[in-house]
């Protein structure tokens, strides 16, 4: 068993057996960890959330704790350090997909905490003062600007929603779109184009252009190559998360049959 499955294992039967304590000082220790490795991981990020979400939820003292994770991330951020993990010249070659970027770990500990606000201020922070890094991180910010209602900046940062309907047809004759093999590729890019569609529609309806707003959805599933793609596209407009709940459940299934 690999040392992500075996943590991811822990942390599942740490949260079963009720020992939330126990549990938020390995969820802890893991982020901690994972800034002394070079290129860490996104599972060992992603599987670290997916577990403090559920214990924030039952455990009050995860909450704080986890405000204090993100204000240092912030803060790591606002230092020039822009990727979670250590930096090196093996880091800075890698496939940019596998790197993950400081202000997506917090996006997603304030989605965790229910916090849009506090991205929507992160990104006006950056846009006043980084505008490069605010480009740079606009996708990720997108959502909780929309959310704070501020649809004119986020109108200054969205791009065409559509325009990755061409790769994300190319790239699901080459990758499944869940696993195995476990690659969460495929799904990722499903899942942005359609967040991008949404935050579409919620900007241009927020500016009072109705008409543009509503032949988005039809223009997102028409555009799309496969029935499954177009299936999980249109679920995804309705359960937002949907996907990404899919693709956990694949490969916690997976995980179990390796540790069997």
């Amino acid at each position: 068993m690999s040392d992500t499955a075996a943590r991811t294992e822990r942390m599942r039967d740490l949260y079963e057996a009720g020992r939330y304590a126990d549990l938020l000082v390995l969820l802890q220790q893991s982020l901690a960890e994972a800034e002394l490795e070079v290129a860490p991981e996104r599972t060992r990020f992603f599987m670290t959330m997916f577990h403090w979400q559920m214990l924030v939820e039952d455990y009050p003292p995860a909450r704080a704790a986890l405000e204090a994770a993100r204000d240092e991330q912030a803060a790591r951020l606002f230092a020039g350090d822009l990727y979670a993990g250590l930096d090196d010249d093996a880091a800075r070659d890698e496939d940019s997909f596998r790197r993950v970027q400081r202000f997506s770990l917090i996006a997603d500990m304030n989605r965790t905490l229910g916090d849009a606000r506090s991205t929507h201020a992160l990104f006006v922070r950056l846009d006043a003062g980084q505008p490069a890094l605010a480009r740079q991180y606009a996708y990720l910010a997108l959502p909780a600007v929309v959310e704070a209602g501020d649809f004119e900046l986020a109108d200054r940062y969205r791009h065409d929603p559509l325009r990755l309907l061409a790769e994300v047809n190319r790239d699901s004759t080459a990758w499944p779109l869940f696993p195995p093999p476990i690659h969460p590729r495929m799904s990722a890019q499903l899942s942005n184009v359609v967040r991008d569609v949404r935050i579409g529609i919620d900007v241009l309806r927020g500016l009072g252009r109705v008409a543009e707003a509503d032949a988005l959805p039809e223009s997102l599933l028409s555009g799309l190559a496969s029935g499954e793609l177009r299936a999980w596209a249109q679920r995804e407009l309705a359960e937002p998360g949907s996907i990404t709940r899919h693709f956990v459940e694949c490969q916690m299934a997976l995980e179990d049959r390796a540790s069997e």
